[in-house]
Order: C-alpha cells, then sequence, then structure tokens
C-alpha cells in the first residue's frame, strides 16, 4: 500500500468536480444566443464542439499515453483547460469561444482517459471500481454546482464569460495540486493498448458493434436531453431561460438560479447521486436487470418532460437525469467484460462513440428552429429508445 499515493484520489475528486463544470454550456446557451443573435442550429455548436474534442482525442490520447505514460498527459490536459477557460473569460467572437470550447474538451479529454485507468494504481486493486465511481460522480456534481455560481455572477451584472474566469483559477489550483503530487512509477492505461491494426475486425462484431452504437445513442441522448432544458422550457412554458434574477437582493436569491437553470443544475446533480447509491443497487439487482430497468425509466421519464405541464417537465428532467447515472458505465463493462482480447482497442472505438454527443444538439437545434422545442426533444428520446432495446436484446456479458 505504501506505494500506492492514495492522497492523490483525492486530486482526482477535485480535478473530475472541475471538468463536470464545463458541462454548464446548456445554461450558458441562453446568454450565448441573445449576445450573438444565434439561431438554435448554430448555438448547438456550442455542444458539439465539446465532444467533437472527445471524438477525435480519444484514441490519439491513449496511444500517447501507452508511449509516455499518464502523468505528462494530465498535467498537458489541466493546463490546456486552464488556459482555454481564461481566453474564453476575455473572448467576445463567437468563433474563438466555440475554438475554445473545443480546446477544453480536448484538455478534458486528455485527463480523463489517462485518469480513469490511473486511478486503478492509487488504491487497493480491489476498490478500483468504488474509486472509479465516486470520482465520475464528482464530474456530475460539477455541473451541478456551476450554474450557482453562474447566477451569481450574472446576478451582480457580470457577463457570463467570468464564469470561465473561475474556471480557469480552479484548473490552475488543480493543476498545482497535480504538479507536486506524486504519481504510480510509468503510470499508464495498462499492458495492453490501443491497436490501430485490430480496429477493422472489431467493428466487424456485432458486439461491439450494436454495444458501440449504444454508447453512441446513450451520449447523444444525455446530452441532447440536458444541454437544451434550459431553452425548452423558454420556448414550450414560457419560463424566462435568463439564469439569474436581475432583482434579486439578497446573497441566497443572487446564488439561486431560475427554475430552467436549476433543473439543468438537478440533472446532473441527480445523475452524481444516482452513481453514488449504484453500488448497492447493482448488487441487490444485477447489472444487466439494471440497465433494462434504467433505461426504460429514463426513457419514461423523458417523455413525460416532454408532454407534461411544467411541474411535470421538471420532475421528469430530474428523474432522468437520475435514470442515466449507469448507463455508461453499463454499457462500457458489459463490452470489455465480454473479450478477453483487445480490451485497449475496444475501450478506444468505446470511447470515441461518444460522437453522438457531438452530433445531437445541433440536429435538435435545427429541429427546434423548424418545429419547436418540444419536438426536438423526441430526438434525445429517439436515442433512448436505442438503449432500451440493446439493454433488453444485447448479448453482452455482465454475470
Amino acid at each position: 500500500m505504501s506505494d500506492r499515493p492514495a492522497r492523490l484520489l483525492w486530486v482526482f475528486f477535485l480535478a473530475y468536480f472541475t471538468f463536470g463544470m464545463m458541462y454548464v454550456l446548456g445554461a450558458l446557451t441562453p446568454d450565448i444566443i441573445a449576445e450573438y443573435h444565434l439561431s438554435r442550429f448554430g448555438a448547438g455548436f456550442l455542444g458539439a464542439a465539446f465532444y467533437l474534442a472527445y471524438t477525435l482525442c480519444s484514441m490519439p490520447t491513449g496511444l500517447l499515453m501507452d508511449r509516455v505514460g499518464a502523468r505528462p498527459i494530465i498535467l498537458l490536459g489541466v493546463a490546456l483547460m486552464s488556459v482555454s477557460c481564461l481566453v474564453v473569460s476575455q473572448a467576445h467572437a463567437y468563433m474563438l469561444i466555440l475554438a475554445m470550447v473545443f480546446a477544453v474538451g480536448v484538455g478534458v479529454t486528455m485527463l480523463q482517459t489517462s485518469g480513469n485507468p490511473l486511478i486503478q494504481q492509487l488504491d487497493r486493486p480491489e476498490n478500483y471500481h468504488r474509486n472509479l465511481t465516486i470520482t465520475i460522480a464528482f464530474a456530475g456534481f460539477g455541473p451541478f454546482f456551476a450554474p450557482f455560481v453562474l447566477t451569481y455572477i450574472r446576478s451582480t451584472g457580470r457577463p457570463w464569460q467570468r464564469l470561465y474566469l473561475f474556471f480557469a483559477v480552479v484548473c490552475l489550483l488543480v493543476l498545482i495540486l497535480l504538479a507536486v503530487s506524486r504519481f504510480p512509477q510509468r503510470a499508464t492505461a495498462g499492458a495492453e493498448g490501443i491497436r490501430v491494426e485490430q480496429l477493422g475486425r472489431l467493428l466487424a462484431n456485432p458486439i461491439i458493434l450494436t454495444y458501440a452504437l449504444g454508447i453512441f445513442f446513450y451520449v447523444a441522448a444525455e446530452v441532447g436531453t440536458a444541454f437544451w432544458i434550459p431553452k425548452f422550457f423558454e420556448d414550450v412554458h414560457g419560463v424566462p431561460a435568463a439564469v439569474a434574477n436581475p432583482h434579486a437582493t439578497t446573497l441566497v436569491a443572487k446564488a439561486f438560479p431560475s427554475l430552467p437553470a436549476f433543473i439543468f443544475a438537478l440533472f446532473w446533480g441527480m445523475q452524481g447521486v444516482g452513481r453514488l447509491v449504484a453500488g448497492a443497487i447493482l448488487n441487490k439487482l444485477g447489472s444487466r436487470r439494471v440497465l433494462r430497468v434504467y433505461s426504460v425509466l429514463a426513457l419514461v421519464a423523458l417523455l413525460v418532460a416532454i408532454f407534461g405541464s411544467k411541474n411535470l417537465a421538471a420532475v421528469g428532467f430530474a428523474a432522468c437525469g437520475f435514470f442515466t447515472s449507469v448507463m455508461f458505465t453499463l454499457i462500457f463493462s458489459g463490452t470489455i467484460n465480454t473479450f478477453r482480447e483487445n480490451q485497449g482497442t475496444i475501450s478506444g472505438l468505446l470511447c470515441t462513440a461518444v460522437l453522438g454527443g457531438a452530433l445531437i444538439p445541433p440536429l435538435e437545434g435545427l429541429m427546434g428552429d423548424h418545429f419547436g422545442m418540444r419536438a426536438a426533444m423526441l430526438i434525445p428520446a429517439l436515442c433512448f429508445a436505442y438503449v432500451v432495446g440493446l439493454a433488453m436484446l444485447g448479448r453482452a456479458k455482465y454475470e
């Protein structure tokens, strides 16, 4: 145990919480649309830029990590996050903001791709799944916390860009803590890395293909739901999507977001809660059954949010966040558990499949421009429907 720097695990909790805050883009969308006179389609590229970085950089990061180890990749990723957030805090051109959001996504990809396997080496091996679940739960609490900071900034009359100055400072703090921390010797993703020459053969495997599509459609559904929550409330229920109350006088009122922004925050917060309690539920019901139940309930919750009243929409979106909590990890782990070879390459393929999160927000925006946000939200509902089908009929091995 002495050669396992367990204290570094606490730094990773903070690091994942920090990059989780970057998912606040959905709460910023109404301000950005108004400031730059964007269509919903144009605004959707904010979410696309962030997740496109995951798609393009996951496998190259894995390959590079196998060569140089996790520590330099993680430090470079957090440094890139800090610098990019600093640029956004001073930027006024939408295209520059879009480019920096992509750069933030690259940094987050570098941190997460290197950090997930590294966590196994920071504590006893039997604690890996628990520690990884807790760490990823912190990533869920980040976007719950960020709208409160944004609300306070906006209620004091400052522009939304100042939120990214706060992000830059926190990233710099994380970078310093990581730089002075002791890492395991030559920590990498493990003995087996990504094998580019195996990609074509693996993609021809029906289990890998269908579960990679499961990741694609799950991430599309998650991002497509959360990103457009504020605009959905504004367009469908007539609730102003501005995050702050301009007439707030007390500190609590200045820090508490509007209903659309709060439900956006609650979606992610409930996802974090769901991850924390997932262990007990999985132990009792089993992975396959939980995936089936949660995928159905996530779809039902979203449909309630789409077609229900304002109050039902609030409950539905929050519940949908909770039921998404285990989907990614169960789809991912089920695929990896099915194969004893090429796990590193399969992992890279699954990470690349988060492309769904890049494609769906602009598509929803285009649908919203022409047919309204209620019709647009049917797109993530269809994506959840694929996950339901996969959960019911998929042949991955769990138990």
